[in-house]
């Protein structure tokens, strides 16, 4: 296999057989060199000796010797041409070697599906130039070639069986798996590369809506800061006002108070004075009168004897009372209500603060989660019933077609193609092979339950249905009080206790399931990259088609007599609250 950076004047150093540089070249009696091993081999798988150049043909095989001048020039070249090789470089850690280089490994730039071996660029040169080679699809390298090979049937493996979700080769195909829907791997790999770039579609719009999400909480935050502040400003601004006015009304009593005090006390030293002169006045003539009566003068005393007024009435009645202008019991009355009137009002204020922080937070919550689930309730919700004729023989189902309960006991009842007769399930009326649509069911009091969808062709028929999206099936359910999303394997969900009712939302094209639990707005579990349309593979052509399969909504109620309706209940789109 010759080097992509060989020139025409390197054509002599090619083996015509193999088309690589020569490996222990010799030459045959005709001048024609070649690969010892290629042209013994060639000669050993044809009848005659011939030179696969010129056709001449030799009585019998020549005995041939190894070129050791020829040899030594081919080891100078092959340096030569490594080291001026841009792919010569060696694998490194995490690289994937060259299988056919022997000695220094060079990093492999492509890999084989059909050769199931991994090349440099100088072993690729074939894949590029050689017709037959050609036709041999080459990958980005790869280590686990051998992982492509079916350990059966030592083949390539070339289909993907939809039932079995493996790879498998042309014999399984035909042996194992012919009543199978299968189709090429080329096939499989585009819808996957399909399912995933829908998937991350819907991963990065999940992604861009949660981030405006968080951007407007964040700026509702930022705006409910600015209230408090300014709340809290005017709040202190108000409580102020009312300090001031309060601190101002305490000003004036007290003002008042030390007026009424100094006017009482300017009339009780008027008072004084006026007594005090009285009582120097009676004590001049108490002083006179105790003369007189030592004097021994009879005449004296019947000229000199000075009058003794009698006392005012207005000095004799006069009296005066201390008492307190303003009762202290009156102030801290007035106080105490004052104080009972403000604390009044303020818990009044702070009940309405936290009445008024909760509904704001479950607004903002609502209008959060509203933004997903909201949508699809108003642009998604159907009408979906239940079909009777598919209904375990003991399933009831109301005349509406909207309830469904189990009886305990089989009835009598026709034996449809499409009923089922061991799994107690009913599938809906309606079935779906494109867009997008969203249902609701109540599980009020039911003890045990499954929803979901299915494809039309699931097996109606005796208890082998795995209920897995391999077999067409992508359902949620409860068993023996634990939530399980049915995947391969199952996924347990924490129990969700007050779970009521749950909502079913499908997407065809975008290959996804999704359940909510309707009353907390939260999603429950999905199901991406579903296969809903099953692909069918003629086996006397080998030839894959595609064939649009429906899917139907399933529903199994509780399974204990007794028990309480599952319902279809009509959707209710919140956003419209």
């Amino acid at each position: 296999m010759a080097s992509a950076n060989i020139s025409r004047s390197e054509d002599q150093f090619l083996c015509s057989i193999c088309l690589d540089v020569f490996n222990e070249p010799v030459s045959t009696p005709c001048g024609h060199n070649y690969c010892k091993g290629c042209i013994s081999g060639y000669w050993a798988s044809s009848d005659f000796s011939q030179c696969p150049l010129c056709n001449e043909t030799f009585q019998r095989a020549p005995e041939l010797q190894v070129n050791t001048d020829f040899r030594d020039m081919l080891e100078l070249f092959k340096r030569s041409r490594v080291s001026r090789d841009d792919s010569g470089s060696p694998a490194g850690p995490g690289e994937v070697p060259c299988d056919l280089c022997h000695g220094m490994k060079r990093k492999a730039v492509k890999s084989c599906l059909n050769c199931l071996v991994s090349y440099c660029n100088a072993h690729l040169e074939p894949h590029r130039t050689v017709q037959a080679f050609k036709r041999h699809e080459l990958i980005s390298p790869v280590e686990t070639l051998e992982d492509r090979l079916c350990k059966k049937h030592n083949k390539a493996m070339e289909f993907f069986c939809r039932e079995d979700q493996s790879c498998v080769c042309f014999v399984c195909l035909r042996e194992d798996h012919v009543t199978h829907k299968a189709v090429s791997l080329e096939e499989e790999f585009k819808e996957r590369k399909t399912t995933l770039k829908c998937a991350k579609r819907q991963v990065k719009h999940a992604v861009n809506e949660k981030c405006n999400m968080v951007t407007r909480i964040q700026n509702s935050m930022v705006q409910g800061r600015q209230e408090v502040d300014r709340t809290k400003a005017e709040t202190d601004k108000a409580v102020a006002a009312l300090v001031a006015s309060i601190e101002t009304k305490k000003v004036k009593l007290m003002k008042l108070l030390e007026e009424k005090q100094k006017a009482a006390e300017q009339q009780a030293q008027a008072l004084i004075k006026r007594l005090q002169l009285e009582i120097a006045s009676h004590n001049r003539t108490s002083t006179e009168l105790e003369e007189l009566s030592r004097t021994e003068d009879d005449f004296k005393l019947l000229q000199d004897l000075p009058s003794v007024s009698s006392p005012s009435n207005a000095t004799l009645k006069t009296s005066f009372t201390v008492q307190s202008l303003l009762q202290i019991e009156t102030v801290k009355s007035a106080v105490a209500k004052i104080e009972e009137t403000l604390n009044q009002q303020m818990e009044n204020i702070i009940n309405e603060v936290n009445l008024a922080t909760e509904e704001r937070m479950q607004t903002q919550t609502e209008n959060v989660f509203d933004d997903e689930l909201g949508k699809i309730q108003e642009q998604y919700a159907i009408e979906v019933t239940l079909d009777p004729d598919t209904a375990h023989p003991s399933l009831i189902v109301s005349e509406d077609r909207k309830q469904v309960s189990d009886g305990g006991a089989k009835r009598n009842l026709p034996d449809n193609p499409t009923r089922f007769d061991s799994l107690h399930f009913v599938r809906g009326s309606e079935g779906f092979s494109s867009g997008k649509f969203y249902y609701e069911v109540t599980l009020k009091g039911q003890t045990g339950w499954e929803v979901g969808v299915v494809r039309e062709s699931i097996s109606h028929k005796g208890v082998d249905l795995s209920l897995s999206p391999e077999n067409g099936c992508w359902t949620l359910g409860l068993y023996w009080g634990q939530l399980q999303a049915n995947a391969n394997p199952a996924v347990m969900l924490p129990s969700i206790k007050e779970l009521q009712k749950i909502g079913v939302f499908v997407d065809y094209e975008g290959a996804l399931v999704s359940f909510y639990d309707v009353d907390t707005r939260a999603l429950v579990y999905s199901f991406t990259g579903c296969v809903f349309a099953a692909s069918v593979t003629l086996l006397r052509s080998f030839i894959p088609f595609r064939s649009k399969t429906r899917i139907y909504p399933l529903f199994r109620p509780s399974a204990m007599e007794g028990s309480a309706l599952l319902q279809i209940s009509p959707v209710k789109c919140a956003k419209g609250k």
